[in-house]
């Protein structure tokens, strides 16, 4: 083997080391006993805060490899195209006996802008079935109070709240997987105390995806003129995929002119084919002075969470 070879091997190798280390998936805590996602994590809920700023929701589990993963992140959009979705993952404290959350699913921002809601999808058992009240200020996040689900509940992945009328009204759906339907219920809710009424209820069958490994619901998401946007969602059991969504804008709220909410479903307006990914968050973003603007989040386990933006959404 000549010099000139010999040099081009060892050029090689430092490239390849430097490479594998770029690519690490994981960073380790300070006492290695511990690994943390070094990419965005999956977002199970996605809620837009202000500007170009969103809270992200994880779904952690209170299992030992994942415990002290975070739930909470904010997430900035690009600023350039070098420095990609800016994330600062939150530790929160949680009030109440029940301690740090497990298997979140879901955010909702209520018409305001300061406060949100993080809900539990139940899937973890009795002691993690809640819904926390969050407050925004200043760049600062914090859990102010919880109360439990106040219905039986198998596994929620979509939650939502919207003002009808003077009433704020709290929406859910079960993900319902296997099945061609879930019901969306629905129940006035007031925040300071945190209360629910009486659930109504109205059934909507899945279109695309449907059979074996499909959810009907998974994220949701209402507008300022009470469109109902949904995420139907295929999830073949594998870790590493194949993965389908599609991206709905299934209906619309209306006040019945008493401030109750009346629910209107059939639309069915095709808005997102995304093959490839696991969409289990919506988040709408109505600046002043600009058009509407739908952003999805993924939860594509082992590949980690995105952000990105639905085109030309009337």
């Amino acid at each position: 083997m000549n010099n000139r070879h010999f040099k081009c091997l060892q050029v090689l190798n430092m490239l390849l080391s430097v490479t594998f280390l770029m690519i690490l998936p994981f960073s380790c805590t300070d006492d290695d006993d511990t690994v943390f996602p070094s990419t965005l994590p999956n977002l199970s809920g996605l809620s837009w805060v202000a500007d170009d700023v969103f809270i992200g929701v994880h779904d952690s589990k209170n299992s030992p490899e994942k415990q002290d993963w975070p739930r909470f992140s904010l997430i900035r959009l690009p600023q350039s195209e070098f420095e990609g979705v800016i994330w600062e993952p939150l530790y929160l404290s949680f009030p109440g006996p029940g301690g740090v959350s497990s298997d979140m699913e879901s955010s909702c921002s209520i018409p305001g802008g300061k406060d949100f809601l993080f809900v539990e999808s139940g899937q973890e058992g009795t002691n993690y079935r809640r819904i926390f009240h969050g407050i925004y200020n200043n760049g600062e996040l914090e859990i102010n109070d919880y109360i439990d689900w106040p219905v039986d509940i198998i596994n929620v992945e979509a939650t939502e709240v919207s003002q009808v009328g003077q009433q704020l009204v709290f929406f859910f759906a079960e993900r319902a997987e296997d099945s061609a339907s879930t019901k969306i219920r629905w129940a006035k809710f007031s925040l300071d105390p945190m209360n629910l009424w009486d659930f109504e209820e109205i059934l909507y069958e899945g279109v695309d995806p449907v059979g074996p490994g499909t959810r009907p619901v998974v994220a949701m998401d209402i507008d300022a003129e009470g469109y109902i946007y949904i995420v139907s969602t295929y999830d073949s059991g594998n870790d590493d995929g194949p993965f389908r969504s599609v991206i709905w804008q299934i209906g619309k709220v209306n006040d019945d002119g008493q401030g109750n909410p009346v629910v209107e479903l059939g639309l069915n307006n095709r808005l997102a084919d995304l093959d490839g990914l696991k969409v289990e968050s919506i988040a709408i973003r109505e600046m002043p002075g600009s058009d509407k603007e739908i952003f999805f989040g993924t939860d594509d386990e082992h590949f980690g969470g995105l952000i990105r933006l639905l085109p030309d959404v009337k």
